[in-house]
């Protein structure tokens, strides 16, 4: 691990158990917590580097997680999730989707653009469910498309 990296939490269930001043998010969305330094978020189900400068919220037990880097009409969003059970998705906007399997984890990679959004899915099938990780930027938020791309290479996702 990165040494400038700081460790947050072991079991992270909500926002507010490892922020001490956390930010109301919208309608169905978490608290946040904006970061002052690269920070390694973990729950029970997977954990990722956010970085400086980000808010990020945790939500639903820990499973699951948003990135932004705005409280208000973010135009650059990171989704991870933990679902139970059988895949469910449809991805018929994918144009194309790319299948690997990395250390017993079968991954499942769709990029596209459409109305000048750029979007990045990712599935990771599991034993007993799956966790599904995307994110979005806009025109406005495309100097974040490469600190999205260095937090989705960050994640580790846990059998539970």
């Amino acid at each position: 691990m990165d040494p400038g990296v700081q460790v947050l939490a072991l079991a992270v269930l909500t926002t507010a158990e490892f922020c001490a001043e956390p930010i109301d998010g919208g309608v169905d969305e978490p608290q946040f917590c904006r970061m002052t330094s690269n920070q390694q978020i973990s729950t029970p189900f997977f954990s990722v580097v956010v970085e400086s400068g980000f808010l990020v919220g945790v939500d639903d037990g820990g499973r699951k997680l948003q990135i932004q880097s705005s409280i208000r009409q973010s135009m650059d969003v990171m989704t991870i999730q933990r679902f139970e059970g059988a895949q469910r998705l449809d991805w018929s906007d994918c144009p194309t989707i790319t299948r690997t399997v990395e250390e017993n984890v079968t991954w499942h990679d769709c990029r596209y653009s459409t109305g000048g959004i750029h979007l990045r899915r990712l599935l990771a099938e599991l034993n007993g469910g799956y966790v599904v990780i995307e994110y979005s930027y806009g025109q406005l938020g495309a100097a974040s498309s490469p600190a999205l791309e260095r937090m989705t290479q960050s994640i580790d996702v846990h059998a539970t």
